[in-house]
């Protein structure tokens, strides 16, 4: 992958070269020039001024559909807040969802209408009584993306690339989980998701760090060796391993104490596969899934790796099961950690409690230096989103085929940069290296197949082994190939009937 860091050095040295450009075109005088703009000059602001058609909302002028759309979706913790809103004055987020909704019913001539389940376990059901009773009722299905292969396989959803009016090679939908969820050489794809979804940047893990503990213990700038392309799981072990501070005195590793770091043993555990470039599932040339063995080595070292860092005498490895999922961000907010694993959500949730702590934010840590870049590791449980297959009058599906593209062009350019001005202000970052690392870190969102579909288990599997000391990576690993493959291809021919069936 392309290093996020690298990425954003480069845009700003393009910008900074589009400037200087734009100075020298001021009309004032150079030496053995008249005064004029120069055609350089001219053509770069041409350049700048011309519309980049990756973001350009591609649909007919003047489309007025003249009915109501109805969204199910879900209203679980990161993604309440994604698609309802009635009025403005909420917030700055709740603005700009709401104004999102607006832009898209002026465009299309719609009205949005809403139903919604507490959990993703309750919405597959009704998803599947909605469309094998042929109800109408309900356009669109949003669920979590760790769900979406059921009602995919199910053929609840419309191929979305059958349809026109969406163009999912658009830069404001997701290019990697695009590339994901796309299968076979006729380029099925059933679920999309992009900015729609607030939940694909507040489910992103990130690497939060106290500045202050950090001096104390002489640690040098972390950003510094992030920049550098030396964060990795051998350095990060390597802080974490000698803080430790017995604080309650009782002879024991308890919450009560001081670490160097904190992590939990279960959704935590995923980070890492995706950090350290691991993909068990890739595409051959005809578009199938396959079995990629040749991660399986790296995969073993990531696992040894993790194994060390999560059982190091500083780091303190949470229950997530009985503790509870955010006792890593409470522990740090309380200053007992040096260093923990969360997701931005949890900034976010525990901003006023972070508020007296002065603290900087990284990426999960690379497998070795020799990586090409950080990945962003999104928890599985983001929004995807897909037409009914009840939808069986053309018209009508194109009418929600425009519906999902507006949804995702206004999103990308109203939700998105207020999201980014509300959480990436130096309100939330305390500093401008956070700011620029998170920025980065959101051009580096990654998923993967395996973890976001739970393809034989492996995701939960790895969870249990990689928190273990020594981690039976090796052992365990023997019948997943096996496993990934009869997965596969039961997928494959689910794919095969709903191509016979049209679909």
């Amino acid at each position: 992958m392309n290093s996020p860091l690298i990425r954003f050095a480069s845009l700003l040295l393009a910008m900074l070269m589009l400037l200087s450009l734009a100075a020298c075109g001021t009309g004032e005088q150079t030496p053995g020039g008249n005064g004029d703009e120069s055609d350089s000059v001219t053509n770069a602001q041409t350049e700048a001024e011309t519309p980049d058609p990756n973001y350009t909302l591609d649909l007919e002028e003047g489309l007025n559909y003249d009915s109501e759309v109805v969204i199910l979706y879900v209203n679980m913790p990161g993604r309440t807040d994604e698609l309802e809103c009635e009025k403005l004055g909420g917030g700055v987020i709740s603005d700009a969802v709401y104004e999102r909704n607006v832009a898209v019913e002026e465009r299309l001539g719609i009205e949005f209408g809403y139903t919604s389940k507490n959990h993703d376990s309750e919405a597959l059901p009704a998803i599947a009584n909605l469309v094998q009773a042929g109800d109408k009722t309900v356009d669109l299905f949003t669920v979590g993306t760790y769900m979406c292969m059921t009602p995919t396989l199910a053929g609840h959803y419309l191929n979305l690339n059958a349809l026109d009016n969406i163009d999912l090679s658009k830069h404001y939908w997701n290019q990697d989980y695009n590339e994901m969820m796309t299968f076979t050489s006729e380029n099925l794809q059933y679920v999309a998701t992009s900015p729609i979804a607030l939940s694909i940047f507040r489910r992103g893990y990130i690497t939060i760090f106290n500045r202050d503990l950090f001096a104390d213990h002489q640690i040098p700038d972390l950003y510094e060796t992030v920049f550098n392309g030396e964060w990795t799981l051998d350095y990060q072990y390597s802080l974490a391993k000698d803080i430790y501070v017995d604080s309650d005195g009782d002879s024991k590793k308890s919450k009560g104490d001081l670490y160097g770091f904190v992590v939990g043993a279960v959704t935590d555990m995923d980070v890492y596969a995706v950090s350290s470039d691991i993909h068990l599932v890739t595409r051959d040339e005809n578009g199938e899934a396959v079995y990629n063995g040749d991660m399986l080595e790296r995969l073993i070292t990531m696992g040894e790796k993790v194994s060390m860092l999560a059982n190091s005498p500083g780091t303190y490895l949470a229950d997530s099961y009985t503790e509870g999922f955010e006792v890593p961000i409470e522990m740090f907010a309380e200053e007992k950690a040096a260093m923990a694993t969360v997701m931005f959500d949890h900034v976010e949730t525990y901003f006023e409690d972070l508020a007296n702590i002065t603290y900087g934010i990284a990426p999960i840590p690379k497998l070795t230096k020799d990586q090409d870049g950080y990945g962003t590791y999104i928890q599985d449980q983001v929004s995807c989103f897909g037409i009914s297959a009840a939808i069986g009058d053309d018209t009508r599906q194109e009418q929600l085929a425009a519906t999902l593209e507006a949804m995702s062009y206004y999103s990308y350019n109203i939700v998105r940069p207020a999201y980014y001005d509300s959480v990436l202000s130096l309100r939330f970052m305390q500093d401008p290296q956070s700011r620029d690392v998170l920025n980065t870190m959101f051009d580096s969102i990654s998923f993967d197949f395996v973890y976001a579909t739970s393809t034989a288990g492996i995701r939960d599997t790895l969870r249990g082994i990689i928190s273990q000391p020594n981690a039976p990576v090796a052992s365990s690993s023997k019948q997943w190939e096996r496993q990934v493959q009869s997965a596969l291809r039961t997928q494959q021919k689910a794919f095969d009937r709903l191509m016979e069936k049209g679909n």
